[in-house]
């Protein structure tokens, strides 16, 4: 009833970007380098008084996710429609399961917060990455949609194992936190190959 005009989507988003870590034995996780914390506890436990205003949302449409389903599973009624790859849905995590070096992703929030605000990003965890968020800070007015880019280039991270951590957008009032995982590899294989034939007898 509080917001009764926000997408199932954007519900899920304020729920995610509002989590804090799940203890373990009322301890707090001892590395967020470490993927096991992400896969075992994802956006982590929900506070559901936070999740009423969060600052800003992840919202994701229907053309998004047929995009996404498109990109995956190719075939029949995916003529014609942009796929989306999996790593740039617009979703309040970021999981990327073959970077090759350098991958760049993009994401889109939506100021929810009521007031005009200015959001800084910072990134915790992901040893053996560098990150770059761009722009650097990044200013929306009440209700306003803006993009943003995460860069993530492998330095030191072993090939093949996943590594953890948290982006967080903050404005000083609110806190978006976002978990991410990055698993490098040596080579990258694209999601869908094509290949014509002309033959002539």
């Amino acid at each position: 009833d509080l917001h009764p005009d926000w997408s199932p989507a954007t519900i899920k988003s304020a729920l995610m970007t509002t989590g804090t870590d799940v203890l373990d034995g009322g301890k707090p996780p001892a590395s967020e380098n470490n993927p096991v914390l992400i896969f075992r506890q994802g956006a982590g436990h929900v506070q559901p008084n936070s999740a009423a205003d969060p600052g800003l949302v992840f919202d994701s449409s229907f053309g998004d996710w047929l995009g996404f389903i498109c990109a995956v599973q190719p075939g029949g009624g995916c003529t014609g429609v942009p796929a989306t790859d999996p790593s740039n849905l617009n979703t309040p995590s970021i999981a990327i399961g073959d970077l090759a070096g350098v991958q760049t992703v993009t994401r889109r929030v939506t100021n929810v917060g009521g007031n005009p605000a200015t959001y800084t990003p910072s990134i915790s965890g992901l040893a053996g990455f560098t990150t770059v968020v761009t722009p650097s800070s990044l200013s929306l007015a009440a209700g306003e949609t803006k993009s943003f880019t995460v860069t993530f280039t492998r330095t030191t991270a072993a090939l093949n194992g996943y590594t953890g951590g948290q982006m967080r957008l903050s404005d000083g009032t609110h806190t978006v936190r976002v978990p991410v995982v990055v698993r490098p590899v040596a080579l990258a294989a694209p999601l869908q190959v094509g290949a014509s034939y002309n033959v002539t007898f």
